[in-house]
């Protein structure tokens, strides 16, 4: 690699880089106030808010690494064509296409990490978020006790109110659902005036401590029977012991190698639909390829000649790469729905951007003339003129027929 691709791989790595982490804490920052409120109760919320997070990481990083190339190779582009580099590069007979070769092995690297990030990582990384926050809202007995809210920890349904003075909650409502040893389903319904949350000091577990409450038993009917006073009684914090469920509820915690295994439905241990497992193959498929094309884009959006250069790149590749992405989204579910064959909602968008590239790349790479945004520039400076001249016009009209 020579000295001045190297150079532009530097540079091109240290912006995307940085476009990366900004993107992932930006898009972090709205989650976390939804972490926060799941764990506010928990009786470890540092280890659980930090495990939901790495767990979180590998969405954002989907999100995040194909926005970043674009915005990072236009920026690169951009500067070094704002410093007369470019110019200077091209005039020793540095063509276009040789000095697009760096960003084109940081696309393949971005490409070969996505296959593993959106393959492996985020299938596995979702379950393991979900694992911690069932576990969190199992364990945490408080989270049950929050005001005019009803929630159910294992086979118990809370709702208590907060509105009593000093440490006491209540009124307090309990809806409990056990089966007994024939297998039939036994209700009882628990009410009580007040009660006060403390935590056993050897053992950590939070207990419900009751005063002053009632006792029923729920009939098949819906009909309360008996009535058992009681005057104080206490309820232990431990949710639930069932263990939470395996993964593959949906195709999104399914690895790539399991959704190529299940293309025709094979595995019994997964109940996706055939459509909704390929439909999701497909996209995960495109995003990696879609970080070889997106270089050819952003290399001519990226470009600036002359004295007056265009910053208009940045706003139109991030347009693009949103509207890409939600054209991605609604092909693949419509195969997902079976409306289409699954593939045809994704590929034939994949060839669609690929052709733009091409024609894009070497209207600017062999070419003769302006860049394609400074282009769309001056057509727009053009139109604004065409404009304000008519309005100029009405108002000289109006004038004259005034006077």
């Amino acid at each position: 690699m020579g000295k001045l691709n190297a150079y532009l791989m530097k540079k091109a790595s240290v912006t995307i880089g940085g476009l990366i982490i900004f993107a992932c804490c930006v898009l972090l920052m709205e989650r976390l106030l939804r972490i926060f409120q799941v764990v506010a109760n928990s009786s470890n919320p540092a280890s659980d808010t930090s495990q939901m997070i790495i767990n979180l990481l590998p969405y954002y990083l989907g999100i995040a690494v194909p926005m970043a190339l674009l915005l990072g190779v236009i920026i690169t582009v951009d500067r070094f064509s704002k410093s007369s580099e470019l110019t200077a590069a091209l005039g020793a007979g540095v063509s276009l296409f040789q000095m697009t070769k760096p960003f084109l092995i940081l696309g393949l690297f971005l490409a070969i990490i996505t296959l593993f990030i959106e393959g492996y990582m985020q299938p596995v990384g979702r379950y393991n978020y979900r694992q911690v926050e069932h576990s969190v809202k199992q364990q945490s007995f408080t989270a049950a006790l929050r005001e005019g809210t009803f929630t159910t920890v294992g086979n118990r349904t809370f709702f208590a109110g907060t509105d009593l003075p000093g440490a006491a909650i209540g009124p307090i409502f309990i809806y409990e659902k056990n089966k007994d040893n024939n297998e039939q389903n036994q209700m009882r319904l628990t009410t009580a005036k007040q009660g006060k949350l403390i935590v056993r000091e050897k053992t950590q577990e939070p207990v419900l401590q009751l005063s002053k409450g009632q006792i029923y038993q729920v009939l098949e009917e819906k009909q309360l029977d008996g009535d058992l006073s009681f005057e104080s009684s206490s309820i232990a914090g431990v949710a639930s012991e069932i263990n939470f469920r395996i993964r593959g509820d949906d195709e999104r915690e399914m690895t790539s190698l399991e959704l190529l295994g299940n293309r025709k439905g094979d595995y019994t241990e997964f109940k996706v639909p055939q459509n909704v497992n390929n439909a999701a193959l497909h996209l995960r498929l495109s995003k990696s390829i879609l970080l070889l094309i997106l270089p050819f884009i952003a290399v001519p959006f990226g470009l600036n000649y002359g004295r007056n250069p265009s910053s208009a790149g940045i706003a139109i590749g991030v347009v693009f790469l949103i509207s890409l992405q939600k054209t991605l989204e609604f092909g693949q579910s419509l195969g997902a729905a079976g409306k289409i064959p699954p593939w045809t909602g994704i590929w034939p968008t994949i060839a669609i951007v690929a052709l733009f590239a091409f024609w894009l790349f070497r209207k600017s790479a062999f070419k003769m003339g302006q860049p394609p945004l400074t282009a769309v520039s001056h057509y727009i400076t053009y139109m604004k003129e065409k404009v304000r001249d008519k309005v100029d016009a009405i108002f000289s009209a109006k004038e004259n027929l005034n006077s």
